[in-house]
C-alpha cells in the first residue's frame, strides 16, 4: 500500500478546520464553505502544487438526440428507469426534508417531483444524466445564506457558465479541498438530536434505520433504498392494522335495552343478548381485514342476529369488502341472521360492485339503526313462531 499523500492530507485538514472554526455570525458576509474552499485552494496553489486537482472540465453542450432507440433497448431500460426514478424521488424528498429542518419552512412534494420529472424528461434528448435534489449542494446553499429559489437558480447558472467555458477558473481547486468541504457539510446534515435519542426508538424503527444504514455502507444505495422502502411499508402497514382494528367495535345488545320501546316484549329479559352489533368505523383496508374473521367471527356465532353498522365507515377497500363477505358467509353457516345498516354511497358502491350483499335479502339492508332494530325484532319473532309450531 502506498503512503499517505501529505499534500492532500494537509489541504483537506486545513479546509476542514476552517469549515468548523469559521464563526457562524460571519457567514452572512462570507459563507463558511466558500471560505474553507478558498483556504484549501490557496494552500494547494501556493504550497502544495503537486496535490491532485479537478483538472480539465469539458466545454460545450451535447448535441441534440432525436432518434428513437430500438424497442428492445426500451424494454431493457424500463427497469433501470424505474429504479432511477424511485431513487431520484427519494433523494429529492430527503433533501427537501433536510432543507425544511434547517429553514423552518415546509416544501411542496408534488411541485418538487413534477419539476424534477420535467427536467429529466427535457434532459433526455440531449443525452444528459438524470438528476435529483442534492443534499450536499442544498446544505451548502443554505449555510451560505441562500433563502429563496433564486439561490438555486444562481447555482444552476454558475454550473451552466462553467460548462460554457468558465471551467478553467475551477480547474486548480484541489480534490482534497472539496473533500474537506463535503466532510463538513456531511457533519452538518447529521441529526444529532435524533442520534441522542436513538436508544428510545421503537424496535421496528431502529431495526429499519440500522438495516438501511448497513446496506448503504456495505452493499449499495439502490439495494438499501429498495429494502428500506419495503421495510418501511411493512412497519406502516402494521401500524395501520392496529389503528384500524381498534376502530372495529363488536358488542352484544341486551334485549332489555335494545327492545325497551316494546314494553311488554317477550325479549325484555335483562340477561339475554340475542342481537349483536359490529360497528366498522373510519377506514378499513387490507392492513386489518385479515384479523376480522378470526376475531369478529367468534362474536357472530354467539348471537341469533348480528347488525353490521356502517354509519361511521369512511372508506373500505376491496380486500376488506371481501372479508365482510366472508363474515356474512360465516354467519350463514352459523344460522345467524345478518342486518346491514348505514351504508354510505362509497361503501355501498364497493360492496355492491363485488356482489358482497348479493345473498342478503333486500329487507335486511336498511338505512337507520331504528330500522335495524325493527328488522331484528321481526327476525326473532319469526324464529319464535317457527319454534312454537
Amino acid at each position: 500500500m502506498g503512503g499517505i499523500d501529505t499534500s492532500a492530507f494537509a489541504i483537506g485538514a486545513v479546509t476542514l478546520a476552517v469549515g468548523f472554526l469559521w464563526p457562524r455570525r460571519f457567514s452572512r458576509f462570507a459563507p463558511g464553505p466558500l471560505v474553507a474552499l478558498a483556504a484549501g485552494t490557496a494552500l494547494g496553489v501556493l504550497w502544495f502544487a503537486d496535490a491532485p486537482v479537478i483538472g480539465a472540465i469539458p466545454v460545450g453542450l451535447p448535441a441534440l438526440q432525436l432518434g428513437l432507440p430500438p424497442a428492445g433497448f426500451l424494454l431493457d431500460a424500463l427497469q433501470q428507469a424505474i429504479i432511477l426514478a424511485l431513487l431520484g424521488s427519494v433523494d429529492s424528498l430527503l433533501t427537501s426534508l433536510v432543507a425544511d429542518s434547517m429553514t423552518g419552512n415546509r416544501h411542496n412534494p408534488d411541485r418538487e417531483l413534477i419539476g424534477q420529472g420535467i427536467g429529466n424528461v427535457a434532459a433526455g434528448p440531449i443525452g444528459a444524466l438524470p438528476g435529483a435534489g442534492a443534499t450536499m449542494g442544498t446544505v451548502i446553499n443554505i449555510r451560505s445564506g441562500g433563502s429563496t429559489p433564486v439561490s438555486g437558480v444562481v447555482r444552476a447558472l454558475l454550473l451552466f457558465a462553467l460548462v460554457l467555458g468558465l471551467g478553467r477558473l475551477v480547474e486548480p481547486i484541489p480534490l482534497a479541498a472539496l473533500a474537506g468541504v463535503l466532510v463538513k457539510v456531511g457533519w452538518d446534515i447529521i441529526d444529532w438530536r435524533m442520534l441522542g435519542r436513538v436508544h428510545r426508538l421503537r424496535r421496528e424503527h431502529l431495526v429499519m434505520v440500522l438495516g438501511t444504514l448497513g446496506l448503504t455502507v456495505f452493499v449499495d444505495l439502490i439495494t438499501a433504498v429498495a429494502i428500506g422502502l419495503i421495510a418501511g411499508g411493512m412497519v406502516h402497514a402494521r401500524r395501520l392494522e392496529r389503528l384500524e382494528f381498534d376502530s372495529v367495535v363488536s358488542v352484544p345488545l341486551l334485549d332489555a335495552a335494545f327492545f325497551e320501546e316494546d314494553g311488554t316484549s317477550p325479549y325484555a329479559d335483562p340477561h339475554s343478548a340475542r342481537v349483536g352489533m359490529v360497528a366498522l368505523k373510519g377506514t378499513l383496508s387490507v392492513a386489518s381485514s385479515h384479523k376480522l374473521v378470526s376475531v369478529i367471527g367468534l362474536d357472530i356465532r354467539e348471537h341469533e342476529v348480528v347488525i353490521f353498522d356502517f354509519s361511521d365507515t369512511v372508506y373500505i377497500d376491496d380486500s376488506a369488502a371481501m372479508v365482510i363477505g366472508q363474515l356474512l358467509e360465516l354467519a350463514a353457516l352459523s344460522e345467524t341472521e345478518c342486518i346491514v345498516t348505514g351504508l354510505g354511497h362509497d361503501v355501498a358502491a364497493t360492496l355492491h360492485s363485488l356482489d358482497i350483499l348479493g345473498e342478503l335479502p333486500a329487507d335486511r339492508i336498511v338505512g337507520t339503526f331504528d330500522e335495524a332494530r325493527r328488522a331484528a325484532r321481526e327476525v326473532l319473532e319469526a324464529d319464535a313462531a317457527d319454534r312454537n309450531r
